[in-house]
C-alpha cells in the first residue's frame, strides 16, 4: 500500500533548513509561519499564517517543525502552544534563552504526554557511525580517555554576540551531542570549563572552550575548540582520539585511524553505506521516520538531557572559577 504524504507545518524560515523539507519526497509542506522575521523570497509560493493557533486548526499537520535563527532564542510560547493543542514539535536546533528551558521543556512534554525532539545534526556523520560500531564492537576495551578538538577560524558573524559564551553554547553543544551518542555523557559526573574571549577576535563572545571531565569509572574527557583558530581548521566535526585498554581510535584529517598496542596502525575504511541522508538531513528523515512509524524520536529531549545538564554545569564552572558536579 502506497505510504501517505506527512503534511508538514514549518515555523521559522531559514532556507537551510526549510528546503530539506521542500524537496523531501515523502512531505508537504502545508504552511509556513514566519515567527522570526525572515526573508520569503524562497518560499514565497508557501500558504504562510501569522497565526500559529489558528493554522493548526486549520491544517490539522502530521508533523510540526521550528526553526530558530543563530541570532535568535528558541520560543517557549510558541512551543506551550503546539503541545497545548495535542501536537509534537520538533526542533530543529535548541537555542535556549537560558539553558535552565531544557527542564522546562521536559516537564511540559511530560504534562501534555507530546514529545520534543532536538535535532543535533553531527551525529548524522558516516564517521561518527563508523566510530559508535568500533566501540560497541569491543576493539577498543574498556575506554579510559577521550581527546577532542575542533579548530574554526575567525569569523564575523554578528549573531555570535546573542550568545553569553558562543563556543560552549553553540558548537559545543553539537560536539557533546555526538560524545553522548558515542559513550553517553551522563557518566561524567563533574566538569571544569573555561572560556575565554581572545584579544584577535572579530565578535565579542567567548569563542575558546575548553572542558575537563571525569566519569566514576575513571574515563577522562579533555575537550578543546576555538572559534577564532590561527592556522589550520579542523572540520566542524573536528578530530579526536578515543584511548582503551586494547587500543586507540583516532579521526585525523584523512580518516580513522585504529592504533594497536605495538603501535601499528589501522586504516578504517570508509562505510559509504553508513548514512544514506546525512547531518541536516539525517535530522529531517528522523523526525519523519519517527512521526511514521508512530514512536519517539531518537532525538527526544529526554535522551538529549544529560547534554544540557553538561553545559549547564560547565556554563557555572565558567562563571565561578570551580569544579561543578554535573
Amino acid at each position: 500500500m502506497e505510504q501517505q504524504t506527512l503534511r508538514v507545518f514549518c515555523i521559522g524560515l531559514n532556507n537551510h533548513w526549510l528546503s530539506h523539507w521542500v524537496s523531501h519526497p515523502d512531505v508537504q509542506v502545508v504552511g509556513v509561519s514566519n515567527r522570526y522575521g525572515e526573508a520569503t523570497e524562497h518560499c514565497a509560493h508557501l500558504p504562510q499564517f501569522e497565526d500559529i493557533p489558528g493554522a493548526l486548526r486549520l491544517l490539522k499537520p502530521d508533523l510540526v517543525t521550528l526553526v530558530t535563527p543563530p541570532s535568535a532564542k528558541t520560543c517557549m510560547e510558541t512551543i506551550r502552544t503546539i503541545l497545548d493543542r495535542g501536537f509534537d514539535i520538533y526542533l530543529e536546533k535548541f537555542r535556549p534563552q537560558s539553558w535552565k528551558d531544557g527542564a522546562t521543556m521536559i516537564s511540559l512534554s511530560r504534562s501534555t504526554g507530546r514529545q520534543i525532539a532536538i535535532g543535533e545534526s553531527y551525529r548524522f556523520d558516516k564517521i561518527v557511525e563508523q566510530t559508535k560500531q568500533v566501540i560497541l564492537s569491543g576493539r577498543l576495551g574498556n575506554l579510559e580517555q577521550i581527546v577532542w578538538r575542533c579548530q574554526r577560524p575567525n569569523i564575523r558573524a554578528v549573531w555570535m554576540n546573542e550568545y553569553e559564551h558562543v563556543m560552549l553554547e553553540d558548537l559545543t553543544y553539537h560536539h557533546l551531542g555526538v560524545i553522548h551518542y558515542l559513550i553517553g555523557v551522563e557518566r561524567f559526573k563533574q566538569v571544569y570549563a573555561t572560556s575565554v574571549l581572545p584579544s584577535w577576535s572579530i565578535e565579542q563572545s567567548p569563542s575558546v572552550v575548553s572542558l575537563l571531565a571525569q566519569s566514576e569509572e575513571g574515563l577522562n574527557l579533555n575537550y578543546y575548540a576555538s572559534w577564532a583558530a590561527h592556522g589550520a581548521a579542523t572540520s566542524w566535526l573536528g578530530e579526536f582520539q578515543i584511548d582503551g585498554s586494547e587500543g586507540s581510535l583516532q579521526l585525523r584529517s584523512d580518516g580513522l585511524v585504529f592504533i594497536h598496542h605495538d603501535g601499528e596502525e589501522e586504516k578504517i575504511a570508509p562505510d559509504d553505506d553508513a548514512y544514506v541522508y546525512e547531518l541536516r538531513e539525517g535530522i529531517v528523515n528522523e523526525f519523519i521516520d519517527a512521526c511514521k512509524q508512530g514512536r519517539k524520536s531518537d532525538l527526544d529531549i529526554s535522551s538529549f538531557q544529560p547534554v544540557i545538564h553538561m553545559i549547564q554545569a560547565s556554563l557555572e564552572s565558567v562563571r565561578t572559577g570551580n569544579k561543578v558536579n554535573i
